[in-house]
């Protein structure tokens, strides 16, 4: 009897652990950007990322826990004119200091969830699709830097880019984030 109680609890307990989710690493962030009419794909991270989550043995309850904080002079494209060009129009020129981040929704079926990200003041929800692979949540979507009352900040931008992009870029802005998990 006593083997039958010891094997029910490990039983539970390692399917509880399977089922367990919690950070392991880094979250990841990914913006890409828009030049030329061609629509070329300008990609970077930032530096300064901080992540509050929590483990959690539901996916949902696990993902809506996120809290995450991006100091958005950070920004990093590997190249530093680039940087400069971006954070010393789109960020320095409006009270976007820091981007911040929560998941509000999950939807498991359909693998989507809605990221909430305030920016400038203002908080618009932004719908991404997510997939998960080899221990790694992979979440994409796209925000508008026009959405967060940045047209003067935006406008600079263009201006000080122009001839690097034959006077063409785009406001829109493909996200990604990465959360491994074990």
């Amino acid at each position: 009897m006593k083997k039958k109680i010891l094997l029910s609890v490990l039983a539970f307990g390692l399917v509880s652990s399977i089922n367990a989710y919690e950070l392991n690493g880094d979250l990841g962030v990914k913006w890409t950007g828009f030049k030329l009419a061609s629509k070329v794909a300008v990609s970077g991270t930032f530096n300064k990322i901080d992540l509050d989550i929590k483990k959690s043995d539901n996916l949902t309850e696990f993902l809506k826990s996120a809290k995450v904080k991006i100091d958005a002079k950070s920004l990093e494209s590997k190249d530093e004119a680039r940087n400069l060009n971006i954070t010393s129009t789109l960020f320095s020129l409006t009270s976007a200091n820091f981007i911040e981040g929560n998941i509000s929704s999950v939807d498991e079926v359909n693998k989507t969830l809605v990221l909430d990200v305030v920016m400038n003041g203002i908080k618009k929800a932004t719908s991404m699709k997510y997939e998960i692979n080899d221990g790694k949540i992979v979440a994409n979507g796209v925000i508008d830097i026009l959405d967060f009352n940045m047209a003067s900040s935006y406008k600079a931008f263009t201006e000080i880019c122009g001839a690097l992009h034959e006077n063409v870029s785009y406001s829109d802005v493909n996200l990604e984030f990465t959360i491994p998990f074990k």
